[in-house]
């Protein structure tokens, strides 16, 4: 007997997908509008520095812009002293990663040993341009493209990483619901590692906030979460020793952190039907 075949379901393209395609097309136009030698680096720039937020955005934009610098100095320090000796590229790249060691960029090595290959061997391999016009077009085709991506991302249904932190929150409140009994007897909890991970996911998006400079937009209580991170915390380590006991913990001992876990039980709950 034949099965049924399920109808083949496509994915929905998401808004970073739109926004991606929108900063392309622009990093398009606006390149050909400024007589760029080629829209590649603009649009490749722009590509890249869309991400899922706008501190994300900005530190790949800070990557990619510092790191174009650097490899576009030293392609032209190249370019313009020895040219003709490719066996002095590798230096270069020595140079760039030692520079970047240096100013405590180490990110920006990749980048800028990037640009600095394809500007200096693409005058090896024998294409002919004048030297200084090419990096600096290099240079500023990069930055339009950071531009770009960042007015883009913005401005166009700013993307909000907050979304994760309501669905972790119930989700740490309902995990200690489950688990935490009003009987003095505690049986020992099943998944403590899940919600320890859940945990640090939570704190990390918390912190996260603090960075990113769309925070204000999104109308996160961040306060109310941070209220919670203390006590999902607390909760672990009470649930960690009682997980782990030994046989000669008292009963008293046993009873004061399930007293501590009912109390925190309590005030989620009670939080969470206010919000």
């Amino acid at each position: 007997m034949l099965k049924k075949r399920m109808p083949m379901k496509f994915p929905k393209i998401g808004m970073r997908s739109i926004k991606t395609f929108i900063a392309v097309f622009l990093s398009m136009v606006i390149s050909s509008l400024l007589g760029f030698t080629s829209p590649v680096y603009t649009t490749l720039t722009a590509f890249f520095c869309m991400q899922s937020s706008i501190i994300e955005s900005s530190e790949m934009a800070s990557k990619r812009g510092i790191g174009t610098i650097i490899g576009g100095v030293f392609s032209l320090i190249y370019l313009l002293l020895v040219p003709e000796n490719v066996y002095i590229i590798p230096f270069g790249i020595l140079g760039i990663i030692y520079l970047c060691i240096l100013i405590d960029k180490r990110d920006n090595i990749p980048m800028a040993g990037a640009v600095f290959l394809i500007i200096s061997f693409g005058v090896s391999e024998g294409k002919s341009f004048d030297t200084i016009a090419y990096v600096i077009d290099r240079v500023l085709a990069t930055f339009v493209g950071i531009v770009i991506a960042i007015f883009v991302n913005y401005y166009i249904k700013p993307p909000n990483p907050f979304e994760k932190l309501k669905e972790l929150d119930r989700w740490l409140i309902v995990f200690i619901d489950k688990n935490i009994g009003e009987a003095e007897q505690f049986e020992k909890i099943k998944g403590l590692e899940e919600y320890r991970l859940k945990n640090h996911e939570f704190r990390d998006i918390i912190e996260f906030y603090h960075k990113e400079i769309n925070s204000k937009r999104h109308a996160v209580d961040i306060k109310y979460y941070m209220r919670h991170l203390t006590l999902f915390r607390t909760a672990y380590s009470h649930i960690f020793i009682l997980n782990s006991k030994k046989e000669d913990m008292g009963l008293d001992i046993q009873k004061y952190h399930m007293e501590n876990l009912s109390a925190i039980k309590e005030e989620l709950i009670k939080e969470s039907m206010v919000d």
